[in-house]
C-alpha cells in the first residue's frame, strides 16, 4: 500500500515537473514568434498538435530546456514503467 502511494507520488512530481518545463517552452515559443501567451495552452488544439509534430525538443532547446525537458520526460516515463515492473514483481510468486 505504501509502495503504491510512493509510486502515485513520484508520478505526481514528475508529472508537474513535466508541465512546468512544457509551459516554459510555450512562453518561449510566445515570446520568440511575438504571440499572446494562452494560459490554457494544455486544451489548445494547436498547442497539442505543435507539441506531438512540430519538434518539440527543437524548440526545447532554443529555449534553454533541452536537458529539463529530457529529464522530465525520462521521469514520467520511468516513474509509469517503474510502477508497473513493480506491480508485478510483488504478485509473482516465490
Amino acid at each position: 500500500m505504501v509502495r503504491n502511494l510512493v509510486w502515485f507520488m513520484l508520478f505526481g512530481a514528475a508529472s508537474l515537473a513535466f508541465y512546468r518545463v512544457n509551459d516554459r517552452i510555450v512562453w518561449d515559443i510566445c515570446r520568440r514568434e511575438r504571440r499572446p501567451y494562452p494560459p490554457a495552452w494544455t486544451f489548445s488544439l494547436y498547442w497539442q498538435w505543435r507539441t506531438v509534430v512540430g519538434g518539440w525538443y527543437t524548440d526545447a532547446r532554443r529555449a534553454g530546456l533541452l536537458l529539463p525537458k529530457a529529464v522530465a520526460t525520462a521521469a514520467v516515463l520511468l516513474a509509469s514503467v517503474g510502477s508497473v515492473v513493480m506491480g508485478i514483481l510483488d504478485r509473482m510468486p516465490g
